[in-house]
């Protein structure tokens, strides 16, 4: 008897906790798993990495999904701040009474860069004007400023001329690549204002969950655990492939240096797939999405994963 197709759509097939996955190393036991593109329209996935404060939002309203403790995309968000280089912003708090350019208030990176602005450095919120370049209609705190960005002029370009000061962005803008002068990151030393946060708080942002159709989930029981197996898997050839006895990174010399200082500074299971060792990142997740009014409850974390998946022990 055949086994049941598992179609996985991956936001981003190429990246190093999904390639393990997508050439084909790792299987997901009792299943026939076929990548679909990472724009697969509905109902065409069974599962997929979603974004992580969209997955808070949509829970509220019972989107049919359920969540394994797999996040295949992390990043200190901060780090995404760019500021242009004469709007006399050197700190974060310069940041209030400035025009800052996101997405859409919702995007996970602007969610988790705006929660570090206003619980880590103290930023209020209130007295920066948000322009959005996808607004979408959802709720935004009392006294929170926002304005459509124009829809033919790049925010990279704006913020190079000056007509906003900052920028969120989940990318790295092209004038940040080119190396313009006109625009530079809140942060320089971002490596070392990233280790600064991960001590004081613990948090290490989640962009995307890997969730499951619950349909899926209920016509086939072991799936959230044989795809957690999976990740957990594809994880750690990505890791052996910066550190095995053969590293596959020639291009960046002291990839192995760099990883074991990133183990030293957030521990051993900094990369973990389990509920526990994310504990204080999956709290603050909910917290922000709720201060920002994206939920009108703090979601308990807990209630969106699969049991057992959850239960799994391991890292």
């Amino acid at each position: 008897m055949p086994e049941p197709k598992l179609r996985l759509s991956c936001r981003e097939p190429d990246i190093d906790t999904h390639r393990p996955l997508v050439d084909g190393s790792v299987k997901v036991e009792g299943f026939d798993l076929q990548i679909l593109p990472g724009a697969a329209p509905d109902p065409d996935w069974d599962a997929r990495d979603v974004v992580a404060s969209g997955r808070v939002r949509d829970f509220v309203t019972g989107d049919g999904l359920v969540c394994i403790p797999a996040f295949p995309n992390r990043k200190f968000r901060t780090t995404y701040i760019y500021v242009n280089s004469k709007a006399g912003i050197e700190n974060p708090r310069d940041l209030e009474g400035k025009r800052v350019a996101i997405s859409y208030w919702g995007n996970p990176a602007a969610v988790w860069a705006k929660g570090a602005l206003q619980n880590y450095y103290e930023v209020d919120l209130t007295k920066v004007t948000w322009l959005e370049r996808n607004p979408i209609a959802e709720g935004k705190p009392p006294g929170i400023r926002t304005e459509p960005l124009p829809p033919n002029i790049s925010t990279d370009s704006m913020l190079a001329e000056g007509a906003i000061d900052a920028a969120i962005d989940p990318n790295v803008l092209p004038s940040i690549r080119n190396s313009d002068p006109r625009v530079r990151r809140l942060f320089g030393d971002y490596k070392t204002e990233n280790q600064g946060y991960w001590k004081a708080t613990g948090v290490f942002p989640i962009s995307h969950i890997v969730s499951l159709k619950q349909e899926f989930v209920e016509r086939y029981p072991e799936a959230p655990l044989a795809l957690l197996k999976a990740y957990r898997q594809a994880r750690d050839i990505a890791l052996h492939r910066i550190e095995g006895g053969d590293p596959e990174y020639l291009m960046i010399t002291w990839a192995s240096y760099i990883l074991a200082e990133q183990r030293a500074v957030m521990g051993e299971n900094y990369w973990a797939y389990n509920i526990e060792d994310n504990k204080r990142t999956l709290e603050a997740l909910t917290q922000f999405c709720y201060e920002q009014a994206l939920t009108p409850y703090r979601v308990d974390y807990r209630e969106l994963f699969h049991p057992a998946a959850a239960a799994l022990p391991g890292a």
